[in-house]
């Protein structure tokens, strides 16, 4: 598609970490982090970063929705279309207040 230059967001600290620093080739998800690697590795410059859900709703989203495929990495080439109202939001700059539950009295 051209770009050269990404940023991936995630809510996922242990993801993040797991991608970055983690080679353990006995891990249960060891074959889907060496094809995320493989993919990050090509000629570009990838940086991911960590992000809450509130931060990035399209990540929250397509994670959610991903339950829908077989387990494994899946590319889309256009993003689905249920997708198309949080993606405009997200270009508008619409901001959503992050919702945090205080625990209860003990």
């Amino acid at each position: 598609m051209g770009c050269d230059n990404i940023v991936i967001e995630s809510d996922s600290q242990l993801a993040i970490q797991l991608i970055n620093n983690w080679r353990n080739p006995v891990h249960p998800y060891a074959s889907l982090l060496d094809a995320i690697r493989r993919k990050i590795a090509q000629n570009w410059l990838v940086r991911i970063v960590h992000t809450y859900r509130e931060g990035n709703r399209a990540a929250d989203w397509l994670s959610k929705h991903s339950l829908i495929y077989p387990y494994g990495m899946h590319e889309l080439s256009n993003p689905p279309r249920e997708i198309g109202q949080i993606l405009r939001d997200d270009f508008m700059g619409v901001s959503f207040e992050r919702q945090v539950m205080a625990p209860p009295d003990l």
